[in-house]
């Protein structure tokens, strides 16, 4: 049996150039129907309970509300089984290969990489508490359950977007070069602009961010053979990062306008830098396979 890396799963013998298209369209489908129907569920609770103005909403003024807090992370969620089942509808394997190349999950290796993160990641923290000073914070009506809603489903909307972005989009596009590491670049570039672009930033330093945490999932997903760092990395980085926001409000939560970062920001991925050394260095300790052969069986230390 071929070996392949995580990028390029897909292609088996039995694989078509409109396959990646289809299962492609299968997921972005979904879950688009997935996010309006949970959206909509969301809306409906703000206006009965007088939350939100239903004429306002009609009239395009979106207001973020806790209840479209949870409905966007329960949305961004919903790309994990969605992104296995459309693999699993059009290219016949199962759901767990989506998560690697071992054929699931691998949790052993995701506390690892969380213990490497969480560190580094508080440390980054520190830092822009420090140069930027410390912001207020106060207890409102909304905290608790906020407090609730992130530890119960950050995690999820984090990883959502990984088994989206670098799962399902990454391997359709690696999928259709015959070359290794052709593909590697071609998935890890586009997928990394998708990534940037579905942050809706208008702030060139944001934009920088975002490509760059682009690029740095991608290798973290090639180097490893499955979505166990990237996803890592990205719960960690989620949860740190909404640490204030059940005391400060939800307003400036999606505020990318032009102007709302600098080269401040350039500290942040500095660190997301240093922590993606780390996970290297733990992968190559750990001697962790970057390819295995489509539907193989994989030791019990690597699931």
């Amino acid at each position: 049996m071929t070996q392949r890396e995580y990028h390029e799963f897909f292609r088996t013998p039995r694989f078509r150039w409109w396959k990646p298209l289809l299962s492609l369209g299968m997921f972005v489908a979904t879950w688009f129907l997935a996010n309006l129907a949970i959206g909509l569920v969301a809306v409906i609770y703000d206006w009965s309970t007088g939350r939100v103005d239903p004429q306002a909403t009609m009239a395009g003024e979106i207001t973020l509300t806790p209840a479209l807090f949870t409905a966007n992370n329960l949305a961004l969620a919903a790309a994990i089984p969605l992104a296995g089942l459309s693999a699993w509808a059009v290219f016949g394997q199962r759901p767990k290969w989506i998560s690697s190349i071992a054929g699931g999950f691998r949790w052993s290796l995701f506390w690892r990489f969380t213990a490497v993160a969480v560190p580094i990641l508080l440390l980054s923290f520190g830092t822009e508490v420090l140069i930027g000073g410390p912001p207020e914070l106060v207890w409102n009506p909304d905290s608790l359950f906020l407090i609730v809603v992130i530890l119960l489903t950050t995690p999820f909307q984090a990883a959502g977007e990984e088994y989206g972005v670098r799962g399902i989009l990454a391997r359709s596009i690696g999928s259709w070069f015959s070359s290794s590491r052709v593909g590697l670049v071609v998935a890890g570039a586009v997928t990394s602009v998708v990534f940037m672009f579905l942050h809706g930033a208008q702030d060139p330093w944001l934009n920088v961010y975002y490509f760059g945490v682009g690029v740095i999932c991608s290798l973290l997903v090639w180097r490893t053979g499955g979505l166990e760092a990237a996803v890592a990395l990205h719960v960690v980085n989620n949860l740190i990062g909404e640490i204030t926001l059940p005391f400060g409000g939800l307003e400036s939560m999606f505020d990318r306008q032009a102007g709302v970062a600098g080269p401040e920001i350039l500290i942040q991925i500095s660190f997301t830098i240093g922590l993606a050394a780390a996970m290297w260095w733990v992968s190559k300790r750990l001697g962790i396979p970057r390819s295995s052969a489509p539907a193989a069986v994989q030791p019990e230390s690597w699931r």
